[in-house]
């Protein structure tokens, strides 16, 4: 296990000196982070194009104009997360009530490349510094916990072979989607995140939730009673597949090995834990890999942070695939629990929340890649150091 201090130094070498550009010289560069999946969404782009020593780094990044979901003065998820939950399951509600200060300025100037240039000298968070000295320094002008000069935060890494060391542990489980017509029986295989965090001598004392985060940004957000929680046993249900409903109403995609003793109707055995993956039906996780065409990732290694239904139900299919004509009872149901979508692939990093007072969020978007290729995991925040 090491332990290091990180330094943003680097980031800073990369941003001093890039003159940015007037708007009528620059061109327009799309590789922006921040919207992979919101094609039609160029606010990221318009930042690039603006600023473009940031195309890259974590700024790059939907955090940057929107907040995550504060409950009782602590983050309770992720700026992705309140966003999807807003639009998908809460009517009433809009995409723009997550925006941040710097957010809201960028919206209420115009949002576009002229509107950046327009709030330069704003302090959209009221930390005390321009939005126009954050963005240089690698900062979110929209968070008072971000200010240039700041510490960052203690990290310990974790090599696959510490990882390895611990006790396997195997889990046969549904992985219900949100969108996607089948869900998923899959026999995962890993350790105990509990043991991780053990492992890697974590003091959990006083922490709320993790955070799990994946090499491109993605970013989930769990209660801290997760790590030791044992979720309640489901019921498996068979004879759902396309073998036995037909190629349009099949809802499930079964291994080709079922667990001995498993039938329609029995509990599934084992105990069912939040697990850190790296096999999945007996075989490696494929490392997760960038997919430069559509800026999404494919894969699920070396490690996917597996979350099990704390409501066990029958499988359902997704969103994109409902209203059917199959009359089964298995179209979308909004109050399903769609864990597979809170299982993080690609995992690089997990935050121990809160952040320690005054202490920067670690830069995962910056090298967030080489810990997928080395099959290392980042361990930091609350009770690290």
């Amino acid at each position: 296990m090491r332990r290091a201090v990180v330094s943003v130094a680097l980031s800073l070498f990369l941003l001093q000196g890039c003159s940015e550009q007037p708007p009528e010289t620059r061109e327009i560069p799309v590789s922006s982070r921040s919207y992979q999946g919101h094609e039609t969404e160029r606010d990221g782009d318009r930042l690039a194009a603006v600023y473009p020593s940031l195309v890259g780094t974590r700024l790059d990044d939907c955090q940057t104009c929107h907040s995550g979901r504060i409950d009782g003065g602590r983050l309770v998820a992720s700026s992705c997360d309140f966003c999807h939950d807003l639009l998908l399951f809460e009517e009433g509600h809009s995409v723009g009530e997550t925006l941040n200060g710097f957010g809201r300025d960028y919206l209420a100037a115009g949002r576009n490349a002229e509107a950046l240039e327009g709030i330069r000298e704003y302090d959209s968070d009221g930390d005390g510094f321009s939005n126009h000295e954050e963005l240089l320094a690698g900062r979110y002008p929209g968070s008072q916990r971000s200010v240039p000069g700041q510490a960052t935060a203690t990290i310990l890494t974790l090599s696959p072979g510490e990882i390895r060391s611990l006790p396997f542990h195997r889990q046969f489980l549904l992985a219900n989607n949100t969108q996607q017509q089948f869900d998923d029986y899959v026999d995962y295989g890993g350790v105990l995140l509990a043991d991780v965090l053990d492992a890697a001598g974590v003091d959990r004392t006083g922490a709320t939730g993790i955070t799990v985060i994946a090499p491109d940004g993605y970013m989930k957000s769990l209660s801290i009673d997760y790590v030791d929680r044992v979720f309640p046993s489901p019921v498996y249900y068979g004879g759902l597949g396309v073998e036995s409903l037909g190629a349009e109403c099949g809802v499930v995609r079964y291994p080709e090995a079922i667990p001995e003793g498993v039938s329609d109707g029995d509990p599934l055995p084992g105990e069912i834990r939040l697990l850190l993956a790296y096999e999945r039906d007996g075989v490696m996780l494929d490392r997760t890999v960038l997919d430069v065409a559509d800026g999404k990732i494919n894969g699920e290694g070396p490690y996917r942070v597996v979350v099990p239904q704390a409501n066990p139900g029958r499988p359902d299919r997704g969103t994109r695939f409902s209203p059917s004509n199959c009359g089964d009872g298995l179209d979308f149901r909004f109050d399903a629990d769609h864990n597979a979508g809170h299982s993080v692939r690609g995992v690089v990093a997990i935050r121990i929340d809160p952040m320690p007072p005054g202490v920067e969020e670690y830069d995962y978007m910056n090298g967030g890649w080489a810990y997928v290729e080395a099959g290392e995991l980042i361990i930091y925040g609350h009770g690290v150091g």
